[in-house]
This record gives structure tokens, sequence and C-alpha cells, in this order.
């Protein structure tokens, strides 16, 4: 049968795949926030 154990780990794999979308998500979004603010800057 399927142990507690392979389910925590599954779970555990899926929240940090979650968290590692996010995270690329936030730093795409911050550094597209920064470059649009450079162009600004520029003219």
């Amino acid at each position: 049968g399927v142990t507690l154990a392979s389910i925590a780990m599954v779970s555990g794999i899926m929240i940090l795949e979650l968290f590692v979308a996010f995270l690329q998500a936030y730093i795409f979004a911050l550094l597209t926030a920064v470059f649009i603010g450079q162009i600004q800057h520029a003219h």
C-alpha cells in the first residue's frame, strides 16, 4: 500500500515545485519592473 512517508514526500516535492514556480514568477516580474523603470528613466 501507499505509506505515509511516500505521501509526505510527494506532497513536499509538489509544494517545493509550487514555491519555485512562484519564485520564478516573482523574479521575472521584479526584473521586468526594473527594466521598464530604467527605460522610463532614460527618456
